[in-house]
């Protein structure tokens, strides 16, 4: 279930909502003023990842390969 970042036209309000379905997004409403007059606005995408480990010496630094023989050439 995506979370979308909706802004209020009406007092300007940036909040977050998770939406479940088409018709909850319709009856959606700004959560400090309550109107109605709201509109979805662009996120960032953010995910977490392990850290990598470095390569051995001599490793390739595109494939991982620790001979350093590329088989993505």
């Amino acid at each position: 279930m995506p979370i979308y970042e909706y802004r209020c036209a009406a007092c300007g309000h940036e909040f977050e909502l998770l939406i479940r379905s088409q018709g909850e997004e319709r009856i959606a409403a700004c959560p400090k003023c309550e109107t109605r007059k709201i509109e979805r606005v662009p996120s960032v995408f953010s995910a977490h990842a392990a850290a990598a480990s470095p390569l051995p010496r001599g490793g390739c630094g595109r494939c991982g390969d620790p001979n350093g023989s590329c088989p993505l050439g």
